[in-house]
């Protein structure tokens, strides 16, 4: 997975909020993002993530939106086919891709998560 530098920066205010939320960063996404490699050419951070991880990543995109900017969650969405939406009744869902694009997320991660599932066709 490659992130621009404005998703980066969003993901590092993620991992560095993680005490004070609710639904913190899936295990091991800090130490990705601290130790992801930079690609000075594309100006692209890779990442190599579990499907938890990007989930949370997803996640933690959707908390950057709340504050003001839109651009790095719909830029993961648009690449990756991965978003996040809460839901009133406290059922947050994921939206995933079933096997197309570079992440390859599958839908079972999700449910395991205790979320459910909304794939796109």
């Amino acid at each position: 997975m490659e992130l621009v530098p404005s998703q980066m920066a969003a993901l590092r205010v993620f991992i560095h909020l993680a005490d004070r939320l609710r639904i913190p960063p899936a295990h091991g996404l800090a130490e990705q993002v601290r130790t992801a490699s930079c690609d000075h050419g594309i100006k692209r951070s890779r990442l190599h993530l579990t499907e938890d991880q990007i989930a949370s990543v997803a996640y933690g995109f959707w908390l950057h939106r709340m504050t003001g900017s839109a651009a790095e969650a719909n830029r993961f969405s648009r690449e990756y086919g991965v978003s996040y939406t809460p839901a009133l009744d406290g059922q947050d869902r994921f939206m995933l891709p079933r096997s197309r694009g570079p992440s390859r997320v599958r839908s079972d991660m999700i449910r395991s998560r205790g979320a459910s599932c909304l794939c796109r066709s």
